[in-house]
């Protein structure tokens, strides 16, 4: 599995005040492991669990900024905002659930 990148983040100054703008490099790479986990079914290695997503924590902070808290919302409140944001490419899985 392709590891990405830490967060990089950098404090942003301008005539309305401070703003945080965070950023993090996802890699072709992730990405065609991410599809290659979704088109071998969704399976860990072992075959005794499902992986749904891959979410990158910068897109887990944009969620949970609009309302959506990876750690405690329901799988289907999950990849819906995934699919709705063009972001399904982070699911590992076709599944339905």
């Amino acid at each position: 599995m392709t590891k990405i990148s830490d967060i990089n983040t950098n404090i942003i100054q301008d005539v309305s005040g401070l703003y945080k703008k965070s950023s993090q490099e996802i890699t072709d790479s992730f990405l065609t492991d991410l599809a290659d986990q979704r088109s071998a079914g969704g399976y860990t290695d072992s075959g005794e669990m499902l992986k749904m997503a891959s979410i990158p924590v910068v897109v887990c902070e944009q969620m949970l900024r609009e309302g959506i808290d990876v750690y405690k919302a329901p799988i289907k409140d999950i990849i819906k905002w995934l699919k709705n944001n063009d972001m399904g490419h982070f699911l590992t899985t076709d599944k339905r659930i």
